[in-house]
């Protein structure tokens, strides 16, 4: 057995959980890894025969990976449906569409392939699905990156410190989250509320409509600019954040410049958009951090 790539990314971590799931590891290995590179999202515009050669060139299975790509990701598929059929039909996919004929076929317009239709509802529907669970559970602990900032007397550009006790607020204080990373990308900040709730700071009207990030530039939430003037907590208990970097941007149907600011609140229907958002990127990186409200 040949262990996959180590994941670099919440997609890849989605990803080899999907393969393993797919393909045991006691199984074949050119099967496990056509899975993994067939549906990894940096792959999805390269041909099958370019994916062989690239697969090959990698080196992981010491260049013997078969050259008939199309029976291996035909195996892959099946084994596919084996495994996720009844779960991809109550999804609305026709599965009796995803066995490719044999011989060539004319391909109407707005023909999908087999496994382009398996790649839409992994990453369109079944990533989205889990992405909320699985990117706390990979998420890395922000303890330089998330900084509760403390405002003095309301005015940030003359006094602001970092909170004594980087984990711990107090209830009714003014503050501003201080998000500063050592990679460069686009921020996405969700805070879950004492009572559960999610909300969206970052994109937002109300809290930031900036999201990029860079090692030299520190983000503060709420901006300047934002028509919110701080973060205040008045329910004693623990506020998560949990931080998602990517390379552009993840534009949200309800956070643009014409939408109402104060609609922040995030549904199960907005978590699946922006999961979806984020699932067709390929190199998120996670983070979080939980900060207590005391009296």
């Amino acid at each position: 057995m040949i262990n996959l790539p180590l994941a670099t990314s919440l997609q890849e971590e989605f990803l080899n959980n999907f393969t393993n799931d797919v393909i045991p590891p006691l199984g074949s290995d050119n099967e496990r890894f056509c899975c993994w590179y067939r549906y990894h999202p940096k792959h999805k515009n390269i041909r099958n025969t370019d994916l062989a050669v690239e697969i090959n060139d990698e080196k992981v299975l010491n260049g013997s990976f078969t050259e008939n790509i199309e029976q291996c990701l035909g195996n892959v598929n099946k084994k596919i449906i084996l495994r996720f059929g009844k779960e991809m039909e109550d999804d609305g996919i026709v599965l009796d569409s995803l066995p490719r004929p044999r011989g060539r076929q004319k391909q109407h317009p707005g023909y999908q392939a087999p496994w382009q239709i398996i790649y839409q509802w992994l990453w369109e529907i079944k990533f989205p699905r889990r992405g909320w669970e699985l990117a706390q559970k990979m998420a890395t602990y922000g303890m330089e990156e998330l900084q509760m900032i403390e405002l003095k007397n309301g005015d940030r550009d003359i006094c602001v410190n970092v909170a004594k006790d980087p984990v711990t607020i107090r209830k009714g204080e003014e503050y501003v989250l201080q998000a500063h990373f050592p990679h460069q990308g686009h921020l996405l900040l969700i805070n879950q509320g004492v009572s559960g709730t999610l909300y969206c700071l970052c994109p937002s009207g109300a809290f930031s409509e900036e999201t990029q990030v860079l090692p030299e530039k520190k983000l503060h939430i709420p901006g300047i600019q934002a028509l919110a003037s701080a973060l205040k907590y008045m329910k004693i208990g623990d506020e998560y954040f949990l931080a998602i970097l990517t390379e552009n941007p993840v534009n949200l149907s309800w956070g643009r410049r014409e939408s109402n600011p104060n609609d922040i609140v995030v549904t199960d229907e907005r978590l699946q958009e922006i999961f979806k958002q984020v699932g067709r990127q390929w190199n998120a990186q996670v983070f979080y951090k939980k900060f207590e409200v005391v009296e």
